[in-house]
């Protein structure tokens, strides 16, 4: 038989279970009032040539899939995303000894570096600045049967990162 404390108590139960699922915010997870960026190509001052088309298209990419911001023209943009790429490196990072006895490089690693801003045009004032984003992947120079980490991987892992990074810079967690 149910008596009316423990029909008290279930509702209790009940309202605060009810009551801590209720509060769902839809608002924007960027600053403040930025819907939409443009996202020009980034400077490129480093020797490599064209790794800015790639960088800048995947920042792109990445920004439309995670569509939280509308990527969109420079005049219909609430922000810029300016950046520079600063740093590409590619360092060997192991050795070995041939038959020879010459050491030679087994293992490299390659290092690029950003330098992006986000710049509120509605406000005329830059969200965050001079942000260094960085990442870097090793690579094998030959495929020695269980590693199958080469140049087009790392180099697909590091624009993975960056992306990441721009994203979490720009849209701020939940």
């Amino acid at each position: 038989m149910l008596t009316l404390r423990s029909i008290t108590i279930a509702s209790a139960i009940i309202f605060v279970s009810l009551s801590s699922c209720g509060y769902y915010s839809t608002t924007s997870r960027t600053a403040g009032d930025i819907e939409y960026v443009s996202v020009p190509y980034l400077d490129n001052e480093t020797p490599e040539p064209n790794i800015e088309i790639e960088i800048t298209q995947r920042i792109i990419d990445g920004l439309i899939e995670d569509n939280t911001l509308k990527v969109v023209s420079d005049q219909d943009a609430d922000a810029i995303l300016e950046g520079k790429i600063v740093e590409y490196r590619n360092d060997p990072f192991t050795f070995s000894k041939n038959s020879t006895e010459n050491i030679q490089a087994e293992q490299y690693r390659l290092i690029i570096g950003l330098r992006v801003s986000l710049f509120n045009q509605k406000k005329n004032e830059y969200v965050w600045e001079n942000k260094i984003i960085k990442s870097h992947g090793d690579y094998y120079l030959e495929s020695s049967g269980t590693v199958e980490q080469n140049y087009e991987k790392a180099l697909d892992n590091i624009y993975t990162d960056l992306v990441n990074g721009i994203l979490s810079n720009t849209v701020q967690d939940w």
